[in-house]
């Protein structure tokens, strides 16, 4: 226990990995601890080094948006978000572009780390080489070696400047104000390069938090210019002036809320006071996030959750807030004659939150909601980056049991016990659909619904894993709770009795199980992967390559037919077959007379053919009526 201590101890003080190493080989030749313990504390001391990484990263990245946000000359804004960057990202240059969209053409506004006159002063059409690429808004954009990358729009003398410099690896990462692109801001090395996911996600956040920031510079500058125009002016002058000063304040006091960690509550809170108004703040499946708890501001009115809960109009809401959503502008929503303001939060292209505010609003207070928008994406920002760094290690053990990585099981059940969830007895695993709402929310409700069950819980791509040590019961109890609380999740799940050993299988029985209810448009539901057979593999093939048009090829002519005559030949042919083509059974299933039955077999070979019933098409046609069963009868499950 002593020489356990010992390595606690120089773990907690943050050893380096090498040295660690040499000190548990000494010990190793001394036969003071044993393999296994020496791997675990490698492992150990490696994930506390890890950890430390992300929370320095996190820090780093919180005090740039603390500092950006206080500077207020656009100069020094724009030199302090290159050499911040340059820092945090370790390389050669960073450098700021921003749009000319009358020339159609992005350039180099500033720069930190470039030698060359020529390449500070870069101008370039929209669209080509690295720098057009993210200034034309997509999504990140990165090359390892930019002159012999043949994938990239290339022009000439843009070629001979890079040249110059010498810079070779280049990323870039769009900028975007109001759903706006502005420019990119850009990181570059004179050695060639792969930039990392972590690496482009930092740059990435650097940027939302620069567009903000220079949008702020640039509102104070503005400030200060009506400022020394004050006394030779009306008093629209005036009032544009005090709209002007207000979006600073509330710069200010949206920093405070951040600071102070008082999150979504604190926004809504905020949010509230400045418009005047009810507030409501939505996830991108229009649940609800927060809703202020106070007495409403508009005596006699319902509160806006119910509103929402108890409006006829479900779909109509969901398409104004794509509209909104797509636009990146307020859209305003009418129910119980009452008129709602909806206002998007978005990074780029992707939909983090809606802000609803009771209307009627004016101009001025739906400038400062637009605004509120854009603090709102920055807060959600903040917040999946603290509940994914504290959720990494459940993905990273839900990773290695799933994956093909030849990772030893006995590490994997020590990982997995931290979370008390036990390695051996039966087991389900569950993929859920929560169709886009927010993850913290999903998976808060998942342990509702579990209760006392242990598991573990994790992201994989755009589906939610579950692990828990139990039957599938757990599961069914989980749906009951998402649906209670509003989250139009669909899952997929499948039990294994073999521990931690059988986790894979199951894992892909539960994702076939999803994959063919997505295909099968059966929202909403749960769907066991052991009943589903080959048939899921199917389905799980059609979904991946969404090719659902020629789903129902085979019997296409049925289908046709019934829907012209009103007849029901489709039943018919999937009763007779899995009826074994007993006519005396296939009558009684469809309570009609055996003749009946002939007649419209008669029927069925005539639209698909007299050798329908052939060995190798007969199979095909099986297939494609348990898919059509599947999906216009009854529960899926069945």
């Amino acid at each position: 226990m002593k020489t356990m201590g010992i390595w606690l101890e120089r773990i907690e003080a943050g050893i380096t990995d090498e040295s660690l190493a040499k000190a548990l080989q000494e010990a190793l030749d001394r036969h003071e601890v044993t393999d296994s313990a020496a791997r675990a504390a490698l492992s150990i001391n490696a994930r506390l080094r890890e950890r430390r990484q992300r929370e320095d990263l996190l820090r780093a990245l919180h005090d740039t948006a603390t500092d950006l946000t206080g500077i207020r000359d656009v100069e020094a804004v724009l030199l302090a978000i290159v050499k911040r960057t340059r820092i945090l990202a370790g390389s050669d240059m960073a450098y700021i572009s921003l749009n000319d969209y009358e020339r159609h053409e992005t350039y180099i506004r500033k720069s930190d780390g470039v030698a060359t006159e020529d390449y500070r002063t870069i101008r370039m059409p929209i669209g080509t080489g690295v720098l057009g690429k993210a200034a034309a808004g997509l999504s990140p954009y990165q090359t390892e070696d930019y002159l012999t990358d043949l994938a990239i729009s290339h022009l000439p003398h843009i070629d001979n400047i890079v040249g110059k410099e010498g810079v070779r690896a280049i990323l870039g990462v769009p900028l975007h104000l109001y759903g706006k692109v502005i420019g990119a801001l850009l990181i570059a090395d004179r050695m060639p390069r792969v930039y990392g996911p972590e690496l482009v996600d930092l740059v990435d956040a650097i940027g939302k938090h620069a567009a903000v920031a220079i949008d702020n510079a640039q509102r104070f500058a503005e400030a200060t210019s009506a400022l020394q125009r004050l006394g030779n002016e009306n008093r629209t002058r005036l009032e544009e002036m005090g709209g002007l000063q207000r979006l600073i304040d509330l710069d200010e006091r949206f920093i405070e809320v951040v600071v102070r960690g008082s999150g979504l509550e604190g926004f809504a809170a905020l949010s509230r006071q400045i418009l005047g108004t009810d507030i409501l703040v939505l996830d991108p499946a229009n649940g609800i996030l927060q809703e202020e708890p106070l007495e409403s501001l508009h005596p006699g009115t319902a509160p806006l959750g119910a509103l929402l809960r108890g409006a006829g109009e479900q779909a109509m809401f969901e398409s104004t807030v794509a509209q909104a959503v797509a636009t990146g502008r307020p859209h305003i929503f009418v129910t119980n004659n009452e008129e709602l303001v909806l206002v998007p939060a978005q990074a780029g292209p992707k939909h983090l939150a809606t802000l609803v505010a009771r209307g009627p609003l004016n101009g001025s207070q739906r400038s400062i909601a637009e605004r509120l928008a854009v603090f709102l994406t920055v807060l959600r920002l903040f917040d999946q980056a603290t509940h994914d760094s504290a959720q990494r290690l459940q993905f990273e053990v839900l990773d290695d049991l799933l994956s093909d990585r030849d990772v030893p099981l006995d590490l994997i059940q020590q990982r997995t016990a931290r979370f008390g969830v036990r390695p051996n007895g039966e087991m389900t695993v569950a993929v859920f659909d929560s169709a886009g709402a927010d993850y913290a929310r999903v998976e808060k409700t998942i342990r509702e619904g579990l209760g006392p069950a242990k598991a573990l819980i994790a992201r994989r791509g755009s589906r939610i894993c579950v692990l828990v040590s139990g039957s599938k019961t757990l599961t069914e109890a989980v749906m009951a709770k998402l649906k209670e609380s509003g989250i139009p999740a669909t899952a997929g799940h499948a039990s294994t009795t073999d521990g931690l050993a059988g986790v894979k299988r199951a894992n892909h029985q539960a994702e076939l199980a999803l994959s063919s209810l997505l295909v099968l448009e059966r929202r909403g539901e749960l769907l066991d992967g052991d009943q589903l057979g080959h048939l899921g593999l199917l389905l799980a093939a059609v979904h991946s390559t969404g090719a659902q048009e020629s789903l129902y090829s085979q019997i296409q002519p049925l289908i046709d037919h019934d829907s012209e005559h009103n007849t029901k030949l489709t039943r018919t042919a999937w009763t007779f077959l899995e009826a074994h083509h007993n006519l005396a059974r296939t009558a009684e299933s469809l309570f009609i007379h055996r003749n009946t039955v002939k007649q419209r077999l008669e029927r069925i070979a005539l639209l698909l053919g007299e050798d329908w019933l052939d060995a190798t098409r007969q199979l095909d046609n099986h297939l494609t009526l348990r898919i059509w069963h599947l999906k216009t009868t009854g529960n899926a499950s069945r």
